[in-house]
Order: C-alpha cells, then structure tokens, then sequence
C-alpha cells in the first residue's frame, strides 16, 4: 500500500496544486493557455524526442500492446454505444462522442508521467505507440460516425476523414516529436553531449508541468447536466475499458506482465481532452464530456491505486 502511495499521492498532488492556483485571481485563462503550450510544444515533445533517439527505447517492445489496447478501445466503444443507445436513446453524434471518451485516454497529460513514475524509463517505447495510435485511429472513427449522423457521407466528407489522421500527424508535436525521434534513431548518430544535457534539463520539468497545467485546465470545466450519461462515461471509461484491455492481453494476446501492466494502466487512466475538442467542434453533447472529464479524473487516484495494487 505504501508504494502505490508513493505512486499516486504526489501525482495528484501536483494535479491538485495545478488546480488550486488556477481558482486564485492570481491565474487566469490566458496562463493556462501559454502553460499548456509550453508544456504541449516544447516540453513533452522533448523528452520523447530525446527518449526515442537514442534508439533504445523500443527495444523489447512487444507490437501486440497496439493490438490489445485498441482491441480493448473499440469494444469498449461498441458497447457503450449500444448500450447508451439502448438506455438513454441518444442521437448517433452524441453516442460517437459517448464511444469516443470511453477508449481516449488522457495519454499524454497523465499516462506518460504517471506510466513512467510507475514502469520506469523503458516504458516510453510502449507509451509512445500507444500515444501515436490514440489519435490516428480512434479521432477519424469518431469524426466519421459524427459525419455519417449528420447525413453527411458524401465523397468529398469521406476524403476528409482519411486525411484528418495526415492532418493530425502534421500539426501534433507530440507525433512530430515520436516520428522524429524514431527516424533519428535509425541514424546511428546518436545525440551530442550538449544536446543531450538540454535535452535531460528539459525532460525533468516535462512530468511535473504536464501535471500541474493538467490540474489548471481541470479548473476552467464545470459540471454540467444528464448525470447519467455521465455516470457511463465515467464508469467505462475507468473499469470497462481497462478490464477488457487486461483480457486481452492475459487471455488473447498472452502478453508478459509488464506489457499488461502498461497498456491496462493506459486504459484506467480517465478521459483525454481530445475528447471535449471534438465535442466543442461540433457544438454537441459537450455538458457531459466536460464533466466526465472532470469527474475521471478526480475520482481516478482511487480507481488507479486500485489498478496499480492489482497490477503490482
């Protein structure tokens, strides 16, 4: 118990700092804002960049983690959204959504850190996989299946859906930063004495700040309305989604431990923001993602010590 303690408990203790400051007047929207993209632009994508240049950090990465922990997405996906369909008879765009927010973790704000604090270094090569599929494969599902409910299926929509994953590709930094250090690997050159130093300086705010603007933009959601669609969300997207995840990966895919542990603690990690931009994007069920969001989040340091002691 003390060691998942030690886990948890200064994860969302700068979660919980990050959130407090932003509720005094002495913060305000615009800090988060250029927090955020300190740590969105620059921080993160150097310490992955770093991490995966030196061409170690996919060494004993097991390919099948991809398989499992999307598997696990997309029937988690199905399934809330045959059941939100069932239960609350919602429209086809807020049952993407709802499909949406139970596979899209908040990988890259809390997986990567807290993954990292609980594996160690060697689990960015699996994290970062994971990090790179989130997006490319579950974002232009959930745009199609928006699209298609707005009866707009034609040619020209499809075309822009299979190119949203280019798109997004081009203007993430976090993918720059995987593909780019992945190709830089391939050299052989390895990193400079300088520029490994930078590199280390810079990787060591990455964890930290990424928590703390975390817990900043945690302030700026409220709750909102339709409690239970809400409580779905919530509930598969922090027991559903990492409970099929571990089946298929200790019953199906036959993965080691450690690679399990990984990609269960990446699904039981809460709702990712994606999730709220889509929504804002379309102007559509935008009340309950926000409070899921924040609600998973919350609640998330029981649910994932709960995790962590099974998984340990």
């Amino acid at each position: 118990m003390t060691a998942i303690l030690n886990i948890i408990a200064p994860v969302f203790a700068l979660i919980l700092v990050g959130y407090g400051v932003a509720r005094t007047p002495k913060w305000n929207p615009d800090a988060t804002r250029y927090f955020n993209n300190f740590v969105f632009y620059v921080a993160l994508p150097t310490l992955l960049f770093g991490k995966l240049a030196t061409g170690q950090a996919f060494d004993g990465v097991e390919p099948l983690i991809a398989a499992a922990y999307f598997g696990g997405s997309l029937i988690s996906m199905v399934l809330i959204i045959a059941f939100s369909r069932a239960a609350f008879r919602l429209p086809g765009d807020e049952l993407a959504l709802l499909g949406m927010g139970a596979g899209f973790s908040n990988t890259v704000l809390l997986g990567l850190p807290l993954i990292v604090l609980t594996f160690g270094d060697n689990a960015v090569g699996p994290i970062t996989t994971l990090i790179a599929f989130n997006t490319l494969l579950l974002l232009p599902i959930t745009i199609l299946l928006i699209e298609v409910s707005h009866g707009r299926s034609s040619q020209k929509t499809l075309i822009k859906i299979a190119v949203a994953p280019i798109s997004a590709l081009i203007r993430n930094p976090i993918l720059i930063a995987i593909v780019s250090g992945s190709l830089w690997s391939f050299t052989g050159w390895g990193l400079a004495v300088p520029v490994d130093r930078f590199i280390g300086l810079m990787s060591g705010a990455a964890g930290p700040c990424a928590l703390f603007v975390l817990g900043a933009s945690l302030a700026e959601y409220k709750l909102a309305g339709r409690p239970g669609e809400t409580a779905t969300l919530v509930g598969f997207k922090l027991l559903i989604h990492p409970l099929i995840v571990w089946i298929l990966c200790t019953q199906v895919f036959i993965l080691d431990a450690w690679t399990t542990g990984i990609a269960t603690m990446m699904a039981a990690i809460p709702v990712g923001a994606t999730v709220f931009t889509v929504a804002q994007q379309y102007r559509t069920f935008v009340g309950p993602v926000t409070s899921s969001i924040l609600i998973s989040t919350g609640i998330s340091a029981a649910t994932l010590a709960a995790v962590i002691g099974f998984l340990t």
